[in-house]
């Protein structure tokens, strides 16, 4: 604007001094000059009405400058923030990765030692697994011993009444067969002939009413004594004689029960005096 005024005065200044040196064509030059007078004026009404719009822009700008900085401070707060809160999730981060390191290393080394526990229990399901192996086998090995072994079992009983022996020993014939598994027990002459060479377990109960009496009892092996026992009582109730033995028989010998010379036994069906014997065992 100060231009444009500057240009005016000059131009009246040049129009003044042409006035002076050139009288015929000052009417002609003053009306020119007044031309671009008015079209100054124009020219800076304008200019005036394009300055205001510009102030007006200016002011706009500023208020969007001012709120264009305002957002930007925020932004820079919550940028701030966030590098804040991203080195803090950084530091977590690193503190996980450390701790998963170390849980690895754990983990690692509990698989390995259960690993270890895992070969120990192995070995030890394999050696159980062979002594139960071994145990199956020498169960079935016994069982079929069990079959295979004879079976042999026998008792039985005087019969009812007395039984006396006269001058010489009797040979008693326990007439009342209770059982006889394996029929190695005669009932008609009262002898026990072992079938197999074995073990064998012998026992025997007799029965006598004494008053002033002896009540004896020898159990025989092939015809020898291995053993008497006997018992004198006056008082005539019932006296009982009872033992056993365990005897190692070859096949073929013979046990058998002798009421010695003068010596009585009494039975009746209740079976007081009896004779038994099992095999153990086989040899």
């Amino acid at each position: 604007m100060r231009v444009a005024i500057s240009l005016l005065v000059l131009l009246l200044s040049v129009c003044g001094v042409q006035t002076e040196s050139h009288g015929t064509d000052a009417s002609t030059e003053l009306k020119e000059l007044r031309d671009m007078v008015v079209e100054l004026r124009v020219t800076l009404r304008h200019t005036r009405d394009d300055v205001k719009v510009l102030e007006a822009d200016n002011v706009a700008m500023k208020q969007r400058l001012a709120v264009s900085e305002s957002k930007v401070q925020v932004l820079e707060d919550e940028n701030k923030a966030v590098k804040e809160r991203m080195a803090a999730s950084e530091s977590k981060v690193e503190a996980l990765e450390r701790a998963l390191q170390d849980t690895k290393v754990e983990m690692k080394t509990e698989v390995e030692n259960l690993k270890k526990e895992n070969a120990t229990q192995e070995a030890e399901l394999t050696a159980v697994k062979t002594r139960l192996t071994a145990t199956e086998t020498e169960v079935e090995n016994l069982e079929k011993e069990i079959r295979a072994a004879p079976k042999v079992a026998f008792s039985a009983a005087l019969g009812s009444g007395y039984t006396q022996a006269g001058d010489n020993d009797l040979n008693l014939e326990f007439k009342r067969v209770i059982t006889n598994v394996g029929e190695a027990y005669s009932s008609s002459t009262g002898f026990f002939t072992a079938p197999v060479r074995g073990v064998y377990y012998f026992r025997f109960t007799v029965m006598d009413p004494l008053d002033s009496r002896i009540m004896d009892i020898r159990m025989c092996k092939n015809g020898e004594q291995l053993m008497k026992l006997y018992e004198y009582d006056t008082d005539g109730g019932a006296t009982y004689l009872s033992s056993g033995l365990a005897l190692q028989l070859e096949k073929g010998d013979t046990v058998n029960m002798v009421l010695p010379a003068g010596s009585r036994l009494k039975d009746n069906a209740d079976n007081h005096s009896t004779f038994s014997g099992f095999l153990l065992f086989p040899l």
